[in-house]
């Protein structure tokens, strides 16, 4: 595996390593020498696999989904026959199609931006899995403000063809704590979801007291979905000697918190929609002609 299959943008100071032949993952985010994301193991190793780490595009569904088989946007969808598809323990559709997908369109701006286009329509594959004609469009922009970098993904649908498209992908990035037992992270405004022993939101949904603020341990074992309070609801991760932020811009309403025992990263996860969405008829839909964009922007 060549280091030029990589693309990296850079603004002064920082470094971000996208791979485009690998689902436009994020494998790396360096600031001022220090590494800002986690990845499960060594580079080669991770992208070999199917596993999540870095920043990684989870679509068309965030999370993971109740049944194989559901109806959106008046389109019945049958997963049961995708023998590749990702699942979790417990055998359910998981963390979307696209983590490994190879094929995009890329435009680079520069040094500090790029962007991946799909165009759904074009794969036999991925309209075999799901359905839905449209195009997808990811833009990465590096920015550096005072003396913090930023770094925004924007995630567009357009819905050009003759069909309207449910709306249910999220990001899941993994933000690395030098010293976990001293990271704390700082909460927006949020209620939390209930959940299963799958992790599968109960139904009818049930939503907790919105809690105004709160604090999670990196390493405290969380793995939980909540509702933001407000648009554009910022979350923090606080350490001895620097911060680090995300911002859940418009269109990101949901956020999935994972922080395993004793690890030594978060994942903050913006997502369009609770999880399986699709499958519980709860997806909002792109109509014919229109189109949907979602940004969240992380600041170190």
């Amino acid at each position: 595996m060549s280091e030029s299959e990589s693309i990296i943008l850079r603004v002064h100071g920082a470094a971000l390593t996208i791979e485009p032949k690998y689902g436009c993952v994020a494998t790396s985010w360096i600031v001022n020498e220090q590494e800002l994301l986690a990845l499960p193991c060594a580079r080669d190793a991770f992208l070999a696999s199917v596993r999540t780490g870095g920043i990684p595009l989870l679509y068309p569904y965030a999370n993971r989904l109740r049944s194989d088989r559901f109806r959106a946007a008046d389109v019945d969808v049958d997963l049961s026959r995708e023998l590749s598809l990702k699942r979790d323990s417990n055998g359910l559709p998981i963390h979307g199609l696209l983590l490994r997908w190879p094929h995009w369109n890329l435009t680079r701006e520069g040094e500090h931006a790029l962007t991946a286009t799909l165009d759904w329509s074009a794969h036999p594959w991925l309209m075999h899995a799901y359905p839905f004609a449209h195009i997808l469009e990811v833009r990465w922009e590096l920015r550096t403000v005072e003396s913090s970098t930023t770094l925004t993904i924007t995630t567009t649908i357009r819905a050009c063809f003759d069909q309207s498209v449910p709306i249910a992908f999220g990001w899941h990035p993994y933000f690395v704590a030098t010293d976990p037992s001293n990271a704390r992270v700082e909460f927006p405004a949020t209620q939390r979801a209930s959940l299963d022993s799958a992790g599968l939101p109960l139904l009818p949904l049930e939503l907790g007291a919105c809690q105004e603020h709160s604090d999670v341990a990196v390493g405290g074992n969380v793995d939980a979905l909540f509702r933001l309070g407000t648009t554009r609801s910022t979350a923090t991760m606080h350490q001895a000697h620097r911060s680090f932020a995300i911002e859940f811009g418009d269109g990101y309403r949901w956020m999935q918190a994972f922080s395993p025992t004793g690890a030594n990263f978060i994942a903050l996860e913006p997502m369009t929609a609770a999880t399986s969405a699709l499958t519980d008829g709860a997806t909002p839909v792109v109509t014919v002609g229109a189109s949907f964009s979602a940004a969240f922007t992380m600041t170190a």
